[in-house]
């Protein structure tokens, strides 16, 4: 099966291009493509895109315009539907792949298996941040309410599957990736973890940066559960949105604390607006 990896690119810089030539190291036994979707209409990003690409002598990469719509989840969306390969991988770009990461991700895919791979988290740690989140792949894939998720920075699917549940939704404010494995898992697709494809994961800098990303994820969550619910529910689970997810770490700290208030107020707005939507 011939493979692509998707890229979603909202902007140009140093990770980029760390990324890309972590790519072009891959010990992957077949050619690929790296398919990379640019979500920004700046034309200065734009150059410095072509510029980059430019200078991948061993990389099969090609550039595809998702500026229309400014979302990661769109640029995933239209670099897959552009991409050439049977198989689609998706990280993102300011993470750093392992030399065999595609290797051994690839390698678990099946017309009935979607896989998901490890998010290692101590190459690219923030200094004093070590304690403030559960692990990202705790021996596993991580869970939602008990249903295990993959994490679009490291996982693999078939197109076919993909196409079948229609890619990632976009009118989630995040959590997309959650919906998305859900949709899977209802077709009777199995969620693999391949714990060797290894994705070094970058966390964002500082306390009010990661509130605020986890508040828009409790949002989010509230979102999936309202318009869809769990696998294997009657379409929808608003209650479920203020059930805690449960994840166990060594150490509760301030941060730690704060990060699960984020997401409980973004659960409590996003049940707020949904209800209202639903009313409305």
């Amino acid at each position: 099966m011939s493979v692509s990896v998707v890229l979603p690119v909202g902007g140009v810089d140093d990770d980029l291009g760390l990324q890309l030539a972590a790519l072009s190291e891959q010990s992957f036994d077949r050619d690929f493509e790296v398919v990379l979707s640019l979500n920004s209409p700046d034309r200065s990003q734009s150059d410095a895109l072509d510029r980059l690409v430019s200078q991948q002598e061993h990389l099969n990469c090609r550039v595809v315009d998702s500026s229309d719509v400014r979302s990661a989840s769109h640029a995933r969306n239209v670099g897959a539907a552009r991409a050439d390969g049977d198989v689609l991988a998706f990280c993102d770009g300011d993470d750093i792949a392992d030399q065999g990461w595609l290797q051994h991700l690839v390698a678990r895919v099946e017309p009935g298996v979607a896989v998901g791979g490890f998010l290692e988290e101590d190459l690219l740690a923030v200094p004093g941040q070590e304690e403030w989140r559960p692990p990202a792949t705790p021996d596993s894939l991580p869970t939602f309410l008990n249903h295990p998720f993959l994490v679009s920075a490291n996982m693999a699917v078939t197109r076919h599957a993909f196409e079948q549940v229609g890619g990632f939704d976009t009118t989630l404010t995040r959590g997309e990736d959650i919906a998305f494995s859900w949709d899977l898992i209802e077709l009777g697709i199995e969620m693999a973890y391949c714990p060797e494809a290894i994705m070094y994961y970058r966390h964002r800098k500082g306390l009010w940066p990661m509130m605020k990303q986890h508040y828009l994820y409790g949002i989010g969550f509230s979102q999936i559960l309202a318009r869809r619910g769990p696998p294997g529910s009657d379409g929808s689970a608003s209650l479920g949105a203020l059930r805690p997810n449960n994840q166990k770490v060594d150490k509760k700290s301030i941060p730690y604390v704060l990060r699960r208030g984020s997401i409980a107020s973004g659960r409590v707005v996003g049940l707020v607006q949904e209800r209202a939507a639903q009313r409305s």
